[in-house]
């Protein structure tokens, strides 16, 4: 096997074990979350770069093996992230600045197929590249009570959370760190 080839396999390995971990591990970083979780692109790039490796193997039924193979990958990878991405995409709903460097973000997206929408908020940690991002909570309005209403911060460790129905919901801070140490969610 040429070098070409072999230098081509490890980078496909490569793209695919950060494919698998983008798709099952969550991270806090806001540079990982929001720029470079893309499994299915990663994927999709691991079967291209494993049909180019696979041009430099010298049996021909083993190179139509793994060109019908990383052609059936890159397929399943296109389909899978264009429903993904049709049935999960978010919109943002703006930011709710607290103390420095905090900020709650708000984000909104469909539940399902259906009329109803669902509000996502989460703690913003600014820090340049090392920012974090923790998940406070969701709110689907499928319930007209538990819809979400309001968010504000009661104090540089707290935030409370409201929703049209009245409750509301104190989260209290990690006052080290800076994480959720609660999160609320209705009807998610």
């Amino acid at each position: 096997m040429p070098p070409r080839s072999l230098a081509l396999s490890a980078t496909s390995l490569c793209a695919a074990g950060l494919a698998l971990l983008a798709y099952f591990h969550d991270s806090d970083l806001v540079l990982l979350r929001e720029h470079l979780n893309h499994p299915f692109a990663l994927g999709v790039l691991a079967c291209l770069l494993a049909a180019l490796a696979a041009a430099g193997l010298r049996w021909m039924w083993l190179r139509v093996v793994v060109f019908v193979l990383a052609g059936l990958g890159a397929g399943v990878a296109l389909l899978a992230g264009s429903f993904v991405l049709t049935f999960s995409s978010t919109e943002e709903a703006g930011f709710v600045d607290g103390p420095d460097p905090y900020r709650v973000r708000l984000q909104r997206s469909l539940a399902g197929l259906g009329p109803d929408t669902v509000m996502w908020l989460s703690l913003r940690r600014d820090g340049g590249l090392l920012s974090r991002e923790w998940d406070l909570g969701c709110f689907n309005d499928d319930v007209p009570d538990d819809a979400f209403d309001s968010v504000t911060w009661t104090g540089p460790n707290s935030v409370e959370i409201r929703v049209t129905g009245g409750q509301s919901f104190p989260v209290p801070l990690d006052p080290a760190s800076g994480r959720p140490r609660t999160t609320v969610t209705l009807g998610c």
